[in-house]
């Protein structure tokens, strides 16, 4: 999986005071963003695939039997929470949808930085940790896939290659280690429509956090609420990021010519050393 060095987040003003100022970002119910098939994308991917398999394979359809019941009636996918980023440093899509249509700003994230800040570990290619490499088991960072329907990708084949080899090294069964991987992985599956956003994403697993006595490894997981555009929204805050703020880019729609020594002032008055710059788009 390819890493970049810089990750962007888009938002309009009053979200770009709050998180410079606070040094917080928020990671919001993933089961409210403007993908109506958020967390289920996967899910339906991996049971398509699984039940195409069952027809020839009785252990897979065992499987696929265990983790529809398993899905449906007992456990379901985690409570997830995200914040969204994306590799493009000046996006016409990114302006339109998420900052005041261009009226805003993209915050600029040093990725290894934020990474570490958060305590999450950055999962490789299949969304597993890398080796060597730790962190909590309630944050995660990683970018996000665009499965499409019917493409065995990597994503399945790995799920394939799970279900037939774990058990055998632990004391899970197959259904479990399938249940475990689609649970993750939901968390970074999106519809392909979505791929121009090329985004990142950080993770926040609720159920976990819940599991643990309702606090983070850092106590910062406290839900609160707040207005967002599809109805009341709740969200936990990230530890402290402020040190990871490497660049803002001020939106297009942003034609004050004291713009770039404003926002220079105000980083400076809250002690972050940023670079700043203008978006070069023609949107408006």
């Amino acid at each position: 999986m390819h890493v970049p060095n810089t990750v962007y987040h888009y938002c309009g003003a009053d979200s770009f005071l709050s998180i410079v100022k606070g040094g917080h970002l928020w990671v919001s119910d993933a089961r409210k963003t403007n993908d109506r098939q958020e967390l289920n994308w996967f899910k339906d991917l991996a049971f398509q695939y699984l039940e195409m398999h069952s027809k020839s394979d009785k252990d897979i359809k065992t499987v696929f039997e265990n983790l529809d019941f398993r899905f449906e009636l007992v456990q379901g996918i985690s409570d997830y929470f995200v914040c969204c980023f994306s590799e493009e440093r000046d996006s016409v899509p990114q302006w339109a949808a998420y900052a005041e249509r261009g009226a805003g700003f993209a915050i600029g994230f040093d990725v290894n930085a934020l990474r570490i800040a958060i305590d999450a570990p950055l999962f490789d290619s299949r969304y597993s940790v890398p080796p060597g490499q730790s962190g909590s088991e309630e944050w995660s960072f990683a970018r996000v896939f665009y499965g499409v329907p019917g493409a065995e990708d990597e994503q399945l084949k790995h799920l394939r290659m799970l279900i037939d080899i774990e058990p055998l090294f632990t004391d899970k069964d197959a259904s479990t280690v399938a249940w475990e991987h689609i649970d993750r992985v939901c968390a970074f599956c999106k519809h392909p429509d979505f791929q121009t956003e090329n985004e990142w994403r950080i993770v926040h697993n609720a159920t976990h956090s819940a599991m643990r006595g309702g606090q983070s490894n850092d106590g910062t997981a406290e839900k609160r609420w707040r207005r967002g555009p599809y109805g009341l929204t709740p969200y936990f805050e990230t530890p402290n990021i402020t040190g990871c703020i490497t660049e803002v880019v001020i939106g297009p729609a942003c034609i004050d010519r004291e713009a770039p020594e404003y926002v220079s002032k105000f980083l400076e008055s809250v002690g972050v050393n940023a670079k700043v710059s203008v978006s070069k788009s023609p949107y408006r």
